[in-house]
């Protein structure tokens, strides 16, 4: 009995451990892994760029927060193609009524398809970088949280954003 025993206990601990391998692939480097082994797919945790308007900014205690509205910015070839498929894009007739243009004023579109707004961290020490042609010439200081916390209302932003925290804050300048 204690042989069958023993036998068994071999069989079962060859059964787990058989040291087949298996190639698990990942985007550049291919891994041999036990195929008991558990492996999850794991995702990049990269910053992301958005546009957005800003709504508001508040201080909470020690730490600040924005309140963004994401939007799409398009400029460059697909602008109009992107003002087509929302009928609104502009045209331009010549003086028998024929359409002689299709074109998105200032070559660029926004769209707010989505009206969430979003809660994101302003870390103290991001990079704030303000525009000097909306700011003025006379505008001292632009890039700090003191200016940008005044002026914030009526621009677009750029916004690097990890993880609901932001890791830069960039005007953009609309003509």
């Amino acid at each position: 009995m204690r042989s069958l025993l023993t036998a068994l206990l071999v069989i079962i601990l060859f059964a787990c451990n058989n040291n087949k391998t298996e190639t698990a692939k990942t985007d550049s480097l291919a891994i041999n892994t036990n195929p008991v082994d558990t492996m999850h797919k794991m995702n990049a945790d990269t910053a992301k760029e958005e546009y957005c308007n800003i709504t508001a900014v508040e201080k909470r205690h020690d730490s600040i927060f924005i309140k963004a509205d994401y939007v799409q910015f398009f400029t460059g070839k697909n602008v109009v193609e992107e003002a087509k498929k929302r009928h609104r894009a502009d045209t331009s007739f010549d003086k028998n009524g024929k359409i002689e243009d299709i074109f998105v004023p200032d070559d660029y579109f926004i769209v707010n398809d989505n009206k969430e707004i979003r809660t994101l961290y302003l870390p103290a020490g991001t990079p704030v970088t303000m525009d000097s042609q909306i700011a003025g010439e006379k505008a001292k200081d632009i890039n700090t949280y003191a200016y940008f916390s005044q002026h914030f209302k009526n621009s677009l932003f750029k916004l690097m954003v990890k993880n609901n925290r932001i890791e830069s804050v960039q005007e953009v300048f609309l003509p």
